[in-house]
């Protein structure tokens, strides 16, 4: 949903103006129970547009259908706000603007004042409700995805006076993760909106009402559709809970500010609370907070997918780079490790400064909940030359990735890549010219043709087209065959081309192999592409994410990219190269101990 612009928020502000005067009247109170955990799974407007069937059109469904909680909102008691009044009472109706000439003079005991909480407390920003004005108390707050909860200094302050309605709401299991005083302004709409973020799903909002001028005059409508809001009662300490995933919008058309308490809860478990110091420095982005003090505690880069090149890597990198948490390099194939190396760099800190202007690497220092990552496919092949680079540059645990197709179906679009005359001319220049003017076929044949000179496949009759597996059971994983693959990756893994390796980097386990003797086995993911087709790319994303250490977010672009249309595989060939990749797919699933190469 777009934001609001200017002139639909003075309009919804000019009709809650009209609905105050006419006495809109409120809804009745009802104790409904804390609002449903599958009310709040999706923005109830999407939950009513039904899916229509073929040649119908699209209906919504009724909210009395679907919702367990139909009015999105419910009583969850009252109480007395008395002393919360007094406390919150001092420079609650003031504007702190700074070009406000009449702005009022510092009082210590005025909460209000940004200067006392910059200095007292902890200054948080809400960039919506800055930007209407909307003063705040901030005593908790957390990140868009729960993931740090922060207690601000104030809250001992207020933390006893606002018990009796924290006993009220929350569960055995609740935890607080955002809780804060609003001051909205007089003449002021928010206009009709649903919350976003990850967090929204999880919680239960609950507004209390300490401050009103004249209560009739503030119009707090929420409902599952714009036209079904219904006017909730503000008298103060109403204790109210909203499902902030319905449409809901507050006006204030008094001559005063109104004050609300806001209380968030999940329930458990969740994080622990960190205590933050008065005068603390916190970095805030639309989705995460960090503490200033937590600065370089997350080195740059993160993660690296290493491969292979035409098995989905560029869908990953984009995939990964829609989590909010996530920071694209400047370029996304960096080539740092490889023909970008720059071999006059003598010191590992050099190097390290040389690789990191890939990224925004000072800008990620003060946000260690963010981080950037590279995918250069040509690094897994490699591995003689990247690895011990990537060990001495980047010495933290780095993430790594690895991305596997049906061998056969990879080399063909590879093929189809390098000899293909679209392209700029940098493109055509870094794929190389060595493969056109070459069918298919003949490419096969020259690739068989450099393995079995550094005698990588001894087992392979080119001729028949079989492979002697008594042969390749000895052969496999033996001191000979890593000789002949470190022969291979010398001899024939060049740096000024891409036309090299159509079939090796089909040879998953040896590339594989390497890396796992180098990195720890929980830092490399190996993900394959017809998996995340078959099980959806959210169900890959999770693993991902936990790979990542990152909170799970939806993609919500799914399209594959870097995709080309190229010729069918003659049937004669196709059949040869399967028969070629077969023994090496099956040792794959065996070294993954997975079945996930079943199907190639």
């Amino acid at each position: 949903m777009p934001p609001s612009t200017p002139e639909e928020i003075a309009a919804q502000h000019a009709e809650s103006v009209r609905l105050v005067e006419e006495g809109m009247p409120c809804a009745p109170r009802q104790e409904l129970g804390e609002i449903p955990g599958p009310d709040k799974e999706t923005p109830i407007m999407e939950l009513l547009q039904s899916s229509p069937t073929e040649g119908e059109e699209k209906k919504s469904a009724a909210p009395e259908d679907i919702l367990l909680n139909p009015v999105c909102f419910t009583t969850r008691g009252s109480v007395d706000v008395t002393s919360i009044q007094k406390l919150v009472k001092e420079g609650y109706n003031l504007n702190y603007s700074k070009d406000n000439p009449q702005r009022p003079s510092l009082s210590p005991t005025n909460y209000w004042d940004p200067i006392n909480s910059s200095k007292q407390n902890v200054s948080i920003t809400r960039p919506s409700h800055d930007a209407w004005g909307i003063q705040k108390i901030v005593l908790l707050f957390c990140d868009d995805f729960a993931t740090k909860i922060y207690q601000l200094p104030w809250w001992k302050d207020f933390e006893p006076l606002i018990r009796p309605v924290l006993d009220m709401v929350l569960p055995k299991d609740g935890i607080l993760i955002r809780t804060l005083f609003a001051s909205l302004p007089p003449g002021v709409t928010i206009p009709v909106h649903h919350d976003t973020g990850e967090w929204v799903r999880r919680t239960h909002r609950v507004h209390v009402p300490i401050l009103l001028k004249d209560p009739s005059k503030v119009l707090f409508r929420c409902g599952p559709t714009v036209e079904t809001m219904q006017r909730i009662d503000c008298l103060p300490g109403h204790v109210f809970e909203i499902n902030n995933q319905a449409k809901h919008a507050v006006s204030n058309c008094d001559s005063d500010h109104r004050v609300h308490l806001i209380v968030d809860y999940i329930h458990g478990p969740g994080p622990e609370r960190t205590i933050l110091e008065a005068g603390e420095k916190l970095v805030q982005s639309r989705r995460s907070i960090d503490r200033l003090k937590d600065m370089d505690s997350r080195p740059t880069p993160s993660y690296i997918i290493l491969g292979a090149q035409k098995a989905g890597t560029t869908s990953l990198y984009d995939y990964i780079n829609q989590h909010p948490w996530v920071i694209k390099a400047r370029r996304r194939e960096t080539h740092c490790l490889d023909w970008r190396w720059n071999g006059k760099l003598k010191t590992p800190k050099k190097q390290l400064e040389f690789c990191q202007k890939f990224f925004y690497t000072d800008e990620l220092r003060s946000r260690p909940s963010c981080l950037t990552g590279d995918s250069t496919p040509s690094y897994l092949l490699d591995s003689r030359r990247v690895i011990p680079r990537l060990k001495a540059v980047f010495s933290w645990k780095m993430r790594l990735f690895v991305m596997c197709r049906d061998p056969v179906k990879r080399a063909l679009s590879h093929y189809a890549m390098v000899t293909s005359p679209e392209g700029t001319e940098a493109q055509l220049k870094t794929r190389g010219s060595e493969w056109r003017g070459k069918t298919f076929r003949q490419v096969i044949d020259d690739e068989l043709a450099k393995m079995q000179d550094c005698g990588l496949v001894p087992y392979w009759d080119t001729k028949q087209g079989m492979t002697d597996m008594e042969l390749f059971a000895k052969f496999s994983g033996s001191a000979d065959e890593k000789k002949a693959w470190d022969l291979y990756l010398q001899k024939h893994v060049p740096l000024n081309t891409g036309s090299y390796g159509l079939l090796t980097r089909g040879l998953y386990v040896l590339q594989i192999r390497p890396w796992l003797e180098a990195f720890d086995r929980d830092q490399l993911l190996v993900l394959r592409l017809e998996s995340m087709k078959q099980n959806g790319v959210q169900a890959t994303m999770s693993q991902v994410w936990e790979h990542l250490d990152l909170p799970n977010h939806p993609v919500h672009d799914e399209t594959p990219k870097n995709t080309r249309e190229y010729q069918p595989m003659d049937p004669d060939i196709q059949k040869y190269l399967q028969a070629f990749f077969d023994p090496h797919n099956k040792q794959l699933a065996s070294v993954l101990q997975s079945d996930d190469s079943s199907e190639w």
